[in-house]
Parts: structure tokens; sequence; C-alpha cells
């Protein structure tokens, strides 16, 4: 027998401050990321494109998620939900991340550690 499996790995920024609620199946924060792409095309023109991924965090990590806010940079692993909902009576689709992992990323010190290298190159 196979076993398949559903996982995601998203790296982006949060589009807004985190958002707790409580529901019947315990505390839920909920947060939307951008992860943003940029390409060159053959002809040299720049494209961008961002896509929105909505993040449901369920407890244990409502501690960490909770805090996070708008612009942070995190990376989310976890499996994709589908969902359904009713809007003037049609019936559509969409899908959430369920969030296994989130770690923030921190930039500042990616780059200082590279200057730090780059520096210590030159004085060789």
């Amino acid at each position: 027998m196979s076993s398949y499996k559903n996982n995601v790995r998203l790296e982006g920024n949060l589009g807004k401050d985190a958002e707790k609620k409580t529901t019947q199946n315990g505390d839920v924060v909920n947060f939307s990321i951008a992860v943003n792409e940029q390409w060159e095309d053959k002809d040299g023109n720049e494209h961008k494109n961002t896509d929105w991924f909505q993040i449901q965090v369920w407890w244990p990590l409502t501690k960490i998620a909770e805090h996070l806010k708008a612009g942070t940079p995190v990376i989310v692993e976890g499996k994709i939900k589908p969902e359904t909902y009713t809007a003037d009576g049609v019936e559509h689709k969409t899908f959430s991340i369920k969030a296994d992992y989130i770690r923030r990323i921190n930039y500042s010190k990616s780059e200082e550690d590279g200057a730090a290298a780059k520096s210590a190159k030159k004085r060789k």
C-alpha cells in the first residue's frame, strides 16, 4: 500500500497582524502570507508576481503565531486544507494551509554574516 504526502513549504511575509480566535476546537491563529516571485524573460523584461496564502495555526503553535506582525518574514510548513463556503447561493472551494511548523526569518543576521564573510576575505 502506498502512502502519499500532503506537504507544502512557503516562505513569505505576513500581510497583516496575526489574529487569534477561540473556537469549539480550541484556539486558532489566522494570517496570510505573500510569496513574491521575480524573474526576467528572454527579452530582458522584469516580471513580478505575488501569491497570497491563508494560514491556520492550531495549538500548540498558537503561542508563537499570535505574536506575528505584518511584514514579518516567515517559513511555514504544513498541509493544504480544502474548504468550501457558500456565497450568494453558489458553493466555492478554497484552500488554506494548516501549519505544522513556523519559523521567523531573520534576514538581518544573514546579511551580517555575509558582510562578515566578505570582510574576512578582504583581510586575507
